[in-house]
């Protein structure tokens, strides 16, 4: 995803991100890669203000192109829904470009555009359950969101990059996961241009003077930092299906090659998460060669990959198994408050490895959380902080890399706890409730205790909105009248006491015992019996709990 941060370190990642606490550079190696109102509105607690009222169903995004000289004509219809009465005017999010006219339901309509807020006064009286349509005519160059430049061959394209609030920069939008709609791209071009955007392929139509217009469709509801459009010379290649689903890949013609090596396991990854999670949420599955800023960008459906990160080498295989997982989550289940973001970045982050695990084993599944967490531990000494950081209102702050790394140990950890069945049972019944919906921790929570029959508010409030870990030193005696060992786990970190259930493996000649324990206080010592004196004592020796051990 954006500002994606892979987990591990491995050869087969490659990224490029630069994250409050994370400081990433690209490169690929032995490491892995609105306004006030006289309407009610709210503030998230991500600081973003809402509007209580309204809410979009439909955008219609018309654009005409022109690749030469970087300027784009627009033309964006929006369908609103009323969900409360007595409102007088809508705010939306739109950047710099200039408005030349406005309509509501094919009428003029009076707007103010001050900054990055156009509002837009409405002339009906309206209840809930009523909708009106606006369209907004606009032009010039999107300062960001939108990018008309060279490829790295020199070649013109033009790329959306919207994470996480950048849409607005080319299209007038409620530029806030909490608002999902479906969207509907019409997009003229020159005619050596090829059009990907989010959806089915609706039609193409040669028009006059050398033009083409591309119309794509997505009748699923999806975030706006997901909604884009891409345009360049593309060699189109269909890699085939899985459950009806068709799979494609848009390359830089340079790159065919490169790209369809790369992009190979994408098909196996489809048919694992659809089997582990759920039902792919869309009409298809397009992985795209752009100029996004990041490693790779997760818009639903057609997912963006870096341009430089396509070398045929599969050294992006991480990140496509990353981007992919986020179809489902991220995508299609939303978090609503940015705050929560580790439900898309955490789940992406922790789907990706057990994309490793199925494929190539458990070791590497290990070799993989333990590169994020050593990731993780190096943050977390310079920058410590909780996954869910009510204190941070600035969004440019408010994502962190503890969303992906710390984020993707706590779904290892509740997996841990839970136990295979119950937690893909679990995952699978989230993905079933809040697809193409919004959710929050709380949600989550809730699904995973009806699966795991017992409550988890104590784990999800140490994990989720505490800082740091546990810091465990494990010492033993042994009593050889009584055959018993006294095991001594003491929790030296600063801050939260943990409660965890441990597993200790104890090891002798010729035999190994284990025994978990439920860790609950600073300085506990169990007594476990055994035939012979311990060799040696291992604390979680299969490595699911986030946490030091000192000596």
């Amino acid at each position: 995803m954006a500002w994606y941060y892979e987990l591990a370190l491995l050869p087969c990642f490659h990224f490029m991100h630069i994250i409050k606490g994370f400081r990433m550079r690209p490169f690929a190696g032995c490491i892995v890669c609105l306004l006030l109102l006289n309407i009610s509105s709210v503030f998230a607690a991500d600081g973003y203000q809402r509007v209580a009222g309204i809410d979009i169903i439909h955008y219609r995004i018309g654009l005409t192109l022109d690749p030469m000289d970087s300027v784009i004509t627009g033309e964006t219809g929006i369908l609103v829904s009323f969900t409360g009465t007595g409102i007088t005017e809508i705010p939306l999010d739109f950047g710099a470009l200039t408005v030349d006219q406005v309509l509501e339901q094919d009428v003029e309509a009076a707007y103010k555009h001050e900054g990055e807020r156009l509002t837009v006064m409405l002339k009906g009286t309206y209840k809930s359950g009523d909708r009106t349509q606006l369209t907004i005519f606009y032009h010039g160059q999107p300062k960001d969101g939108l990018f008309i430049q060279n490829n790295k061959f020199g070649n013109r394209a033009i790329f959306a990059d919207n994470f996480s609030n950048r849409a607005h920069h080319w299209f007038p939008s409620i530029d806030h996961p909490y608002d999902k709609a479906t969207v509907r791209f019409e997009v003229t071009a020159p005619e050596g241009y090829d059009v990907v955007a989010n959806g089915r392929l609706i039609e193409t139509t040669h028009l006059q003077d050398g033009l083409k217009r591309t119309i794509w469709q997505s009748t699923t509801e999806i975030p706006t930092y997901c909604m884009v459009v891409g345009a360049t010379n593309f060699s189109i290649v269909h890699a085939g299906s899985w459950n009806g689903i068709p799979v494609s890949y848009y390359l830089y013609p340079e790159d065919r090659e490169n790209g369809i090596t790369d992009f190979s396991r994408a098909l196996q990854m489809l048919e694992l998460y659809s089997t582990m999670i759920g039902p792919y949420p869309y009409a298809k599955l397009a992985l795209v060669q752009s100029s996004t800023r990041y490693g790779g960008m997760e818009n639903a459906s057609a997912i963006f990959f870096s341009e430089r990160s396509i070398r045929g080498t599969k050294q992006n295989e991480g990140t496509i198994a990353h981007e992919i997982a986020h179809q489902w989550f991220g995508d299609s289940v939303t978090e609503s408050d940015w705050h929560h973001v580790w439900l898309s970045e955490g789940f992406a982050t922790y789907f990706g490895a057990l994309y490793f695990e199925r494929a190539y084993g458990r070791d590497r599944f290990i070799q993989i959380m333990q590169g994020s967490k050593q990731r993780y531990l190096r943050a977390f000494e310079r920058n410590p902080g909780p996954i869910h950081d009510s204190r941070i209102t600035d969004l440019s702050d408010v994502l962190t890399g503890y969303h992906y790394v710390k984020g993707g140990w706590v779904l290892h950890m509740l997996r841990g706890i839970m136990g295979d069945t119950a937690f893909f049972n679990g995952i699978r019944d989230y993905y079933r409730t809040y697809r193409d919906e919004n959710a929050l921790t709380a949600d989550l929570q809730k699904v995973m205790e009806f699966h795991a029959e017992r409550p988890l508010d104590w784990f999800f409030q140490q994990w989720i909105y505490e800082t740091g870990h546990p810091v465990y030193q494990l010492t033993w005696t042994w009593d050889d009248p009584k055959k018993q060992v006294a095991v001594r786990i003491r929790q030296a970190q600063e801050g939260v006491t943990y409660r965890m259930p441990l597993m200790l493996s104890l090891q002798s000649a010729g035999n190994t015992t284990r025994e978990t324990i439920q860790s609950t206080e600073r300085d506990q010592t169990f007594t476990i019996g055994l035939d012979d004196k311990p060799t040696k004592i291992i604390l979680d020796p299969d490595e699911w709990v986030l946490k030091e051990m000192m000596n």
